[in-house]
């Protein structure tokens, strides 16, 4: 902020709160834009949103993982991932850390949220929703007429704007969708996706408005939505 800025009422009031939040609704509504673009020819989509992976997911092998939008890193960008990296590998080994952890988890059940190997439907699912660590993205993912689709959707790395890029990433036919189901216990917005080879994923809805296409994916295939769990 220039000086000058900082000395109107507006100027100094934004400095003493800070850098606006970002608008997560409308970075939502512009990466779903962009991904429509992205979908593969004469595909109609039906419906769309921002999804993630789900907590408890494993980590996919790294040859394994998309690795998206990497013309577009800089080198400020590779250098804070690194540092980013370190940080959290120092966290792990910390016995402290450890302990703690084990501590706060006494006594609760791991819940599976991964059922399949990687090159499973839900396997291929998982290892598109967790691109490479240098990769800044938001995952897409929409519905259309004769499939499901995941699209990546190039983000800044502060997490306040969309890019220009927009990249394909997975999908599906639309009668591979078995049945998806809410997951009690968990991030509101957390849901399981089955599929016909008996695979299935936890997945993340972060922003709110995911319901239209929970009920659409519910309805597939005659109705074969999963019963809460």
């Amino acid at each position: 902020m220039r000086f000058s800025e900082l000395l109107t009422w507006s100027g100094f009031k934004d400095w003493i709160s800070g850098p606006a939040a970002p608008d997560h609704h409308a970075i939502a509504r512009e990466a779903r834009t962009r991904a429509k673009a992205a979908l593969p020819a004469r595909e109609r989509l039906s419906d769309s949103h921002i999804v993630a992976i789900g907590e408890g997911v494993p980590t996919p092998p790294n040859r394994l993982r998309p690795d998206v939008f990497s013309e577009a890193r800089s080198t400020s960008g590779r250098w804070l991932n690194h540092a980013a990296r370190t940080e959290q590998f120092l966290d792990r080994i910390n016995p402290v850390n450890a302990a703690v952890d084990a501590f706060d988890n006494r006594g609760k059940r791991k819940e599976q949220s991964l059922f399949g190997e990687w090159g499973s439907a839900a396997g291929h699912m998982a290892r598109a929703l967790q691109p490479r660590e240098e990769c800044h993205a938001l995952s897409v993912l929409l519905l259309g007429d004769r499939g499901l689709h995941l699209v990546h959707v190039q983000n800044s790395p502060d997490g306040l704007e969309v890019g220009p890029g927009s990249r394909y990433g997975w999908g599906v036919p639309r009668a591979r969708v078995a049945w998806i189901r809410k997951r009690n216990g968990a991030r509101h917005g957390t849901h399981e996706i089955g599929f016909d080879d008996g695979s299935w994923v936890s997945v993340y809805f972060p922003v709110a408005g995911w319901g239209t296409l929970v009920e659409a994916l519910a309805n597939l295939n005659g109705g074969s939505g999963g019963t809460t769990r």
